[in-house]
């Protein structure tokens, strides 16, 4: 696969999602990235094994899932940012580095002499690039967060679930995923940027900002109407009717509209030709926006056949329709492995494994393979060589528990 950021040098100070996933993308896109962990305890991450979710008997027990999904592919160095010789590597790596990547609570690199104003007197070309919680400015700068609160924060938990439930998060971490995503993008503005200006650039993504520029469609109807959505329920704010979730015979299916050319042969398949012509169900707009009666109807359908056979009929009439898949469907999907969304990677313990790949292609060049997640400050020594640090004073940094 094509690696235009081949040659970028990231420095990675960050932990769980939203920092590493971001310098997953732009490893993915060809970019080294020199991963800066605690010297006792690593990314929180490495801790969070398979084991805790499904105990001691699920398979590759010991492995952590986590940590591969958000770090394969990447260099370890550890290091103890308590200490003064730490900090000095870092302050070192900077000087031919291209970017630091972090999402250590704003401030807290500042604090320790690592901030945007400090790094750019090594190396006025680095981009210094965080990933926040609720932004650069404001009384909620320095508040923690996690991926649930932006969710909630955001008004997007406020939406979804069925109208009479608690408000639900969604089932994945799609702040965080979503946040690393808007901070990778404003890396590579930055890194463009560079280009031709010659000079570096703080940029800061936000997981709370990033949810809410995700929902222009729905936040911008609550400005201009001035009043509030409805729960999604089974389909979206807007969108019900024939549109979102069905119980099948052996599963669910999914539909996403069914529009005025669509519809005489989507009602021809249900077998409902009687409600081509009925103003509660004709009607594009009532049919997927208050869709009420249409829904109760298509609800008594679905479950008389299985997901397959309604995929086979809807799909040779064109209609928008997809299996609601398990993650085990995802897995065995050849969509996701032919587009290289899928990967296979060799873990030092669980041997040959699928995971997560790249959602980008570039020149039709896909991707069908990782190296591994790195163990725990496997790259030390090679990294702090690179940096000129001699053989003599990386044994004294190992004996003075700096590294």
């Amino acid at each position: 696969m094509s690696k235009p950021l081949e040659g970028i040098k990231i420095i990675e100070i960050a932990q769980e999602i939203q920092g590493p996933f971001a310098g997953l993308f732009l490893s993915d896109l060809g970019a080294q990235i020199t991963k800066v962990e605690n010297r006792e305890t690593g990314d929180l991450s490495r801790w969070l094994l398979a084991q805790l979710i499904g105990g001691p008997e699920v398979k590759n027990a010991a492995v952590s899932h986590y940590f591969t999904a958000m770090n394969r592919g990447k260099r370890s160095i550890t290091v103890d940012l308590k200490k003064p010789e730490g900090i000095e590597i870092v302050r070192r790596l900077a000087k031919t580095h291209d970017v630091l990547l972090t999402n250590y609570r704003p401030g807290v690199l500042d604090r320790l002499g690592l901030g945007y104003e400090e790094l750019c007197k090594l190396n006025p070309r680095i981009i210094f690039a965080q990933a926040s919680s609720w932004g650069p400015k404001g009384p909620w700068r320095t508040r923690p967060s996690r991926d649930t609160l932006a969710q909630a924060a955001s008004g997007l938990m406020s939406k979804t679930g069925m109208p009479n439930d608690p408000p639900l998060a969604a089932g994945a971490a799609i702040a965080d995923q979503a946040g690393a995503l808007t901070l990778a993008g404003g890396v590579l503005a930055a890194l463009f940027a560079r280009e031709r200006t010659g000079q570096g650039q703080r940029v800061d993504a936000s997981i709370y900002g990033t949810m809410i520029a995700a929902q222009g469609f729905e936040l911008n109807y609550a400005s201009l109407t001035g009043t509030e959505p409805d729960r999604a329920g089974r389909g979206h704010p807007f969108l019900h009717g024939v549109w979102g979730g069905f119980r099948t015979k052996d599963g669910f299916i999914c539909i996403a509209g069914v529009d005025d050319q669509r519809w005489p042969r989507f009602c021809k398949i249900m077998g409902i030709e009687d409600a081509q012509n009925d103003p509660e169900c004709s009607d594009n707009a009532t049919r997927n926006f208050h869709g009420t009666k249409i829904e109760a109807i298509l609800d008594k359908i679905f479950p008389k056949k299985t997901t397959v056979e309604w995929l086979e009929e809807l799909t040779a009439a064109d209609i928008l329709v997809t299996e609601v898949a398990t993650h085990q469907q995802v897995l065995a999907s050849e969509q996701a492995r032919l587009n290289g969304y899928l990967i296979d990677l060799d873990h030092p313990v669980a041997g040959k494994i699928t995971v997560t790949g790249c959602p980008v292609s570039l020149n039709g060049e896909v991707a069908h393979t990782s190296e591994p997640a790195p163990e725990h400050g496997q790259h030390t020594e090679e990294i702090l060589l690179e940096a000129g640090y001699s053989w003599e004073e990386i044994g004294t940094l190992r004996d003075n528990g700096v590294i």
